[in-house]
């Protein structure tokens, strides 16, 4: 399990990516491209668990349901 208390800049793979922002042309530019994408990441990601958590819910119990026909055919 991941320490909570962890920083972001204890993860090599964001410093990696932190300083090959700072090497570009209007760092605080790509930076905020950056921030944008991983918000478009985090919004997509929401909805799609919603979108998970509906099926499951809604569509998941109709399978488990016994058809109709077989419930009258054992009586």
């Amino acid at each position: 399990m991941p320490d909570n208390n962890q920083t972001p800049f204890n993860n090599p793979l964001v410093t990696l990516m932190l300083l090959m922002v700072a090497n570009t042309p209007d760092p605080a530019g790509r930076l905020n491209n950056l921030g944008q994408a991983i918000n478009s990441m985090r919004e997509a990601l929401i909805s799609i668990n919603a979108g998970m958590e509906s099926f499951h819910s809604q569509v998941v119990p109709l399978f488990m349901k016994p058809p109709e026909n077989e419930t009258k055919k054992g009586k």
